[in-house]
């Protein structure tokens, strides 16, 4: 009699795990324990809930497991479009990826999305919050996207928030249209694009408080700096610019025929670093020491005076006292001061002009701070960011009379 295999139906059996009270003394109704694991419906934790947007705007799940047999195994099958009305009137296109399980061929979509939900306008929400992270100083896009993953559940693509953060810009940014007051500063700041160091141009309105044109060039030269200037005061009123003591600005000023003031700040600066390292370099102490410090600050009161002829005035009397003068102030004075000591008293006869350029050194240091001058890597991104600080600064710092 031959013998025949009988199919034992395995694929019906699931197997169960007993626990040490299966085992107690007590009368335990096995039939129903054993039934009641046999027939368990699985519960999946945290099924399909981490959304994730990717940059061609298509929600995805970040681990899609199938809702009915709890199958790992998924494929995708095509996605929905889908069109919402955003905040500001105008129409976002989205996408929603679709899924089918290999294993049970359940097919399923994207739901209890918590961004697109009825009468909600989550997704323009999350991209009007973008500019207000980007005002606050240097965040990474990688971080911007764990921000929105920590507090909203969805993980959004770098890629994505780049799209939405980008501004397309050339070369230049321009603050809004202000009654500007035509007293400017103006000032330089070195950075890495790339790795090639360019610069950053800056012109600001010295009695508002705030930026009016930023500029990023390759080349530090008079031709770039006066062009800037020039088309940034286009049809404003332009009165007086202050600078730092670079010799190009001084060439600059001139040949737009603007009043310059040079900055007294950097004036004493100089002053003092030429005394030290001629004190040091010398081995000057004691009372050699004090005349000399002591001649530089009767230098240094000529540019306190009330007003242009009384500073003219002490710039005389100081002079006469020529043999007086150290060494080191002597030459300094005959190359330097003497040909330009009206572009430092400028601002004794008119209170609007800035004596120095210590605002928007302020304001470079507190928008682009020394450990993130070489992180970016081209114009568009430095200016994106560049952009967001204005605005930010404009809104906390401005001045309106």
């Amino acid at each position: 009699m031959t013998k025949q295999n009988k199919s034992a139906l395995n694929s019906n059996i699931d197997f169960i795990q007993l626990k040490l009270y299966d085992f107690f003394d007590e009368k335990i109704d096995q039939e129903k324990i054993i039934s009641k694991r046999l027939n368990k419906t699985p519960n999946f934790e945290n099924t399909n809930h981490k959304l994730f947007l990717d940059e061609n705007n298509t929600f995805k799940y970040d681990n899609p497991i199938c809702p009915v047999c709890g199958s790992h195994k998924i494929i995708k099958k095509g996605t929905i479009k889908k069109n919402k009305q955003n905040t500001n009137g105008k129409t976002t296109e989205f996408k929603e990826q679709q899924y089918q399980c290999k294993k049970c061929g359940k097919k399923f979509g994207i739901y209890n999305n918590p961004l697109i939900g009825e009468n909600k306008q989550f997704l323009q929400e999350i991209m009007d919050k973008i500019p207000g992270i980007m005002k606050i100083g240097y965040q990474s896009l990688r971080k911007i996207s764990k921000y929105f993953e920590i507090f909203l559940g969805i993980r959004i693509s770098h890629q994505t928030i780049k799209n939405w953060s980008d501004k397309n810009h050339e070369e230049s940014i321009s603050n809004e249209k202000f009654e500007y007051s035509g007293y400017y500063l103006y000032d330089e700041q070195f950075l890495r694009l790339n790795g090639t160091r360019h610069y950053r141009l800056t012109l600001f309105d010295a009695i508002l408080n705030i930026p009016v044109t930023e500029r990023i060039v390759r080349r530090r030269i008079p031709k770039n700096t006066k062009k800037f200037i020039l088309e940034s005061t286009e049809n404003k009123p332009f009165i007086c610019l202050t600078t730092d003591l670079f010799p190009m600005y001084r060439n600059v000023a001139d040949e737009i025929e603007v009043k310059h003031q040079l900055c007294i700040f950097h004036l004493f600066q100089t002053i003092n670093h030429k005394l030290k390292v001629y004190c040091r370099r010398n081995k000057i102490n004691g009372k050699q020491r004090d005349h000399i410090y002591e001649n530089a600050q009767e230098l240094k009161n000529c540019f306190r005076q009330n007003s242009k002829k009384e500073a003219i005035e002490q710039f005389k009397q100081y002079l006469q006292k020529y043999t007086a003068i150290p060494v080191v102030l002597k030459d300094f004075i005959r190359k330097h001061i003497i040909n330009h000591f009206h572009r430092y008293v400028e601002y004794l006869d008119d209170e609007n002009i800035e004596k120095t350029s210590n605002k928007v050194e302020n304001y470079y240091r507190q928008t682009n701070p020394e450990k993130i001058k070489k992180i970016y890597k081209t114009k568009n991104g430095i200016l994106t960011f560049l952009d967001y600080q204005m605005q930010n600064w404009t809104e906390k710092h401005i001045k309106i009379k």
